[in-house]
């Protein structure tokens, strides 16, 4: 697939971060720069997904209830 270039701003530390990181891995900062991108791009377009999804069953009228949501408190310490 043919790639583009873009460029970005940021402060040195973060930079100095990323080149760390990138460093730890034994990539580059260009390899983590495009696995960030990426995986933020995929949990936006879960979330994005995840919201429709509520929205339609709000709309429906699917809510928990009660019980449900009192279960589910209690199951994770509430």
């Amino acid at each position: 697939m043919p790639q583009s270039s873009t460029s970005f701003r940021t402060d040195p530390e973060t930079l100095s971060s990323l080149d760390e990181i990138a460093k730890d891995m034994g990539r580059s900062r260009n390899w983590v720069l495009n696995k960030a991108i990426k995986d933020f791009i995929e949990y936006q377009q879960w979330f994005k997904k995840q919201v429709q999804e509520g929205l339609v069953a709000a709309a429906n009228g699917e809510f928990a209830s009660d019980e449900e949501i009192n279960d589910l408190f209690n199951r994770f310490g509430g």
